[in-house]
């Protein structure tokens, strides 16, 4: 019953699809191989379609100078193999590669397309951070999906506020970045200023370089009235960044700004900060005005760092300002360099100069820290003249290292309460991946993982894993290769590999996870699992037109049915077999109809679909399996 209702839901839905419309930038309103600026701009100004398409022109590049997208209530896609260039020398110090102010409900969907600046141009300038990727301001409802934006004379995506006059907000609004990969961009990955409801999913940031503060993700508000709340990181991979993974600079806000709220969840952290910037050298740093600072609260929760030459957290913050808490994190082979005052864990004052309070406000539970130096991985530099020290650090850890150098508290601390255990090497553990259910169908279903382990149940444990095989991400599946902590005294941790319903009819596709070696633990027998993942409801062709005949064709192997919709009644349909002989033939029938393939032997079918003048109007195929 259940996929008989799902059949007639397409069919209702392809009915709507009947009043939707889209547009080609290339086909339908031109392309330029050496300047497109003015074909993609009247698409982003001008056009009414629901749907912008930027085709993709085999050999060609879309070279473009800024863009605006002045409109809303739109989708808009990059092909696969799409490059949106940007043109040497037409951008100004404040220009981005497409600039949106003050639109709302937009989809912008590229997987496999790259938007591209010109990094080294803008290097040599010696002026640049300003020239974005795709910048953001007031932005409402928007969604940036399987894009990579690499090389900006900036940052690879700014979230901000409008800086039009009249702007009816400050902040942009529930935006989604998902399956994004930004690399290579001069100032930051991400930088968000001004922000109410966002969610950074599956998403990477990595090689960033070239002006401050260099982070992979920057939370960094510009004024007092700006806004960071309800913010969420969840399985993102930050790395090789010369600045911090994340930093939160909550310099300009106070305790009149709106409370900030920020949870960071099950995140890869690596080899981030280089000696040549001179901001804090640590993977995550957390400031205030130093004073009065805003409010709220910051949380990390299963996220895991390693091969790091630096500190693991950063923090100069009073406790009279946001709260910082650390849930079964991992930091493994951290505190590399030789540097002092590199500890794994490390706070300072806010102040040198005038009075402010004690500094601190953090909690860590069950955090591990893995580090080889001879040094506390717990340490602090105060100033007493000014500060009256440490305040309010709860937590408790599993350190792992050579000696047991302890921790420095300070003179002075209140209200301080850090329990650890000392290990000279990871205890034993080993780990497999539970065998499950191995066949998935398209939409109806997501892939369920289990990672359990045996021994070391004590503390959290990082578990690498990484994919196999001909199914895509992005494409076919989106849950990057990441980690998974199991938290302590737990034997085993589920999650999730969402399964994408694609528009490509083919055979089933295996993904493969494999577990990957790590020093913290052995790999059991069941270091792999296969999965299956098939055919679900697909659109053959999304939208077929010819004239004012539009045609969706959904087709299901599993429920043996195809669901035809066209405009008009009394057409024609034949089902024709791989030699092209008539296998089924269907004359003046009313749409939309849903056709019973139960019948149809496995292989390739041809529906052939015409009007009562034997006039060929769509031919799609189908892979009964």
């Amino acid at each position: 019953m259940k996929r008989i209702v799902l059949i007639l839901v397409l069919i209702i839905s392809s009915i709507g699809a009947l009043f939707s419309s889209s547009i080609r930038v290339g086909a339908d309103i031109g392309f330029d191989a050496l300047n497109s600026t003015s074909f993609l701009q009247y698409a982003f100004q001008e056009t009414t379609e629901d749907t912008i398409i930027i085709d993709y022109i085999a050999g060609a590049v879309w070279n473009t100078g800024p863009l605006t997208v002045e409109r809303s209530n739109v989708t808009i896609i990059f092909e696969k193999n799409v490059v949106l260039q940007a043109l040497p020398g037409a951008f100004g110090i404040f220009e981005s590669l497409i600039q949106i102010s003050d639109q709302s409900n937009i989809d912008m969907i590229g997987y496999g397309a790259t938007l591209m600046m010109n990094r080294e141009e803008y290097v040599l300038l010696n002026d640049s951070e300003f020239r974005h990727g795709l910048s953001l301001g007031s932005v409402t409802n928007m969604r940036i999906e399987g894009l990579t934006i690499i090389e900006t004379g900036g940052d690879g995506i700014l979230l901000t506020r409008s800086f039009r006059p009249n702007s009816p907000k400050n902040y942009c609004e529930n935006i989604t970045i998902l399956n994004c990969k930004l690399s290579n961009n001069y100032r930051q990955g991400l930088s968000v200023t001004s922000v109410s409801g966002a969610r950074i999913l599956n998403s990477e940031f990595s090689e960033t370089s070239g002006t401050l503060p260099e982070d992979g993700i920057d939370f960094e508000p510009d004024i007092p009235e700006e806004r960071i709340e309800n913010v969420l990181v969840k399985d993102c991979r930050i790395f090789n960044n010369n600045g911090n993974a994340i930093q939160f600079a909550m310099f300009m806000m106070n305790d009149n700004s709106r409370d900030i709220s920020i949870t960071i969840e099950n995140t890869y952290m690596a080899n981030n900060h280089d000696p040549s910037n001179t901001f804090d050298f640590a993977e995550i740093a957390a400031t205030d005005n130093g004073n009065n600072g805003v409010d709220g609260f910051v949380t990390f929760k299963n996220c895991f760092i390693e091969s790091s030459d630096w500190t693991a957290v950063y923090v100069s913050k009073t406790v009279l300002s946001y709260f910082i808490n650390f849930e079964n994190c991992v930091f493994k082979d951290v505190s590399n360099n030789l540097q002092s005052l590199n500890n794994p864990i490390f706070l300072e004052v806010t102040d040198y100069s005038n009075p402010v309070p004690r500094f601190g406000g953090l909690n860590f539970k069950d955090c591990v820290i893995e580090y080889d130096q001879e040094i506390p991985f717990f340490n602090l530099v105060e100033n007493i003249p000014t500060s009256p020290g440490l305040g309010d650090v709860t937590g408790n850890f599993f350190i792992v290292s050579p000696s047991d150098n302890g921790l420095n508290l300070g003179s002075d601390p209140m209200d301080v309460n850090i329990e650890y255990q000392h290990f000279t090497e990871f205890p034993e553990a080993s780990v497999n991946l539970k065998e499950m259910q191995v066949d998935y169908l398209e939409q109806e279903q997501n892939i369920i993982f289990e990672v359990e382990r045996e021994l070391n149940s004590d503390m959290p444990l990082a578990v690498l894993y990484n994919y196999s095989g001909k199914a895509i991400y992005g494409l076919d599946y989106e849950r990057a290769p990441g980690v998974l902590v199991i938290p302590p005294n737990t034997a085993s941790t589920m999650d999730t590999i969402e399964i994408v319903l694609d528009t490509i009819i083919e055979n089933s596709e295996l993904l493969t996870l494999v577990i990957e070696d790590d020093s913290c633990y052995t790999i059991g027998n069941d270091s792999m699992i296969h999965f299956s993942i098939n055919d679900g409801v697909v659109s053959l062709l999304p939208e077929y037109e010819l004239g004012e005949q539009i045609i969706n064709v959904f087709y299901r192997p599993d429920n043996a049915a195809v669901a035809i919709n066209v405009l008009d009644t009394n057409f024609n349909v034949r089902i024709l077999q791989e030699d092209q002989s008539v296998f089924k033939a269907y004359d003046e029938l009313s749409f939309p109809l849903s056709l019973d393939i139960n019948d149809l032997p496995e292989g390739l079918f041809f529906i052939e679909i015409a009007n009562n003048a034997n006039e060929l109007l769509s031919v799609q195929r189908i892979l009964k399996n």
